[in-house]
């Protein structure tokens, strides 16, 4: 059975959402989100939202779900320097608050599909692994919280944040960027694959593999 997209999908998703120019068509972070909620979604992607937002906010302290969101959303140093959130934690119930309102208005009851309910436990010890790879170039608490992440969330979650981290850290690290080696980036496809992720969700950081 294939999970329901061939691309990012969960948190992750919703954190590039904010780029450069979001306010330009929405006043809040919540109206940020339910404006890329249209009708025309598949339920299934909004299920995945708010899985991962619910994994976040019940497995982790809020001062490590802010952490995580600052090192994965374009520009999250700034996120909550704007008096309307406190910390990742009430971010997320905000989130779960935008998915709940967008499946409220649909008539039948969805539920996720066994590949799209994969957590990946028997691969934590791999993604500790890959993130411990990177201690190196992302920032200690980013680490210390993709690592959190696995054990007290999902490993699934924590590898889909660790390649988001890296591509936003390659951006904070400008002109020089972060590069990876190709065998790096066989690694993580691995993984990948081994998660039963469609193809573009790892491919979206092979723009950093050296030539």
């Amino acid at each position: 059975m294939d999970r329901s997209t061939e691309f990012t999908f969960g948190i992750p998703w919703v954190m590039s959402f904010f780029h450069q120019d979001w306010r330009l068509d929405a006043s809040t972070e919540a109206e940020a989100v339910a404006g890329q909620f249209v009708e025309e979604l598949e339920p299934e992607a909004v299920l995945l939202v708010r899985r991962d937002a619910l994994l976040l906010h019940d497995g982790l302290p809020h001062d490590q779900i802010t952490v995580l969101w600052k090192a994965c959303a374009e520009g999250g140093e700034y996120f909550f320097r704007r008096g309307r959130l406190t910390d990742g934690a009430a971010w997320m119930r905000q989130v779960i608050g935008v998915c709940d309102t967008w499946l409220a208005r649909r008539p039948d009851t969805v539920t996720l599909s066994d590949a799209d309910r994969y957590e990946g436990r028997e691969l934590a010890g791999r993604v500790l692994s890959a993130v411990d790879e990177f201690s190196g170039v992302l920032v200690q608490e980013t680490v210390e919280a993709l690592t959190e992440c696995v054990r007290r969330c999902t490993p699934d979650l924590a590898f889909r944040l660790l390649l988001r981290a890296l591509s936003m850290r390659s951006d904070s690290l400008s002109p020089h960027y972060l590069r990876l080696s190709k065998e790096q980036y066989a690694r993580l496809a691995a993984l990948g694959r081994a998660f039963g992720y469609g193809e573009y969700v790892v491919s979206d950081i092979e723009y950093l593999v050296d030539a």
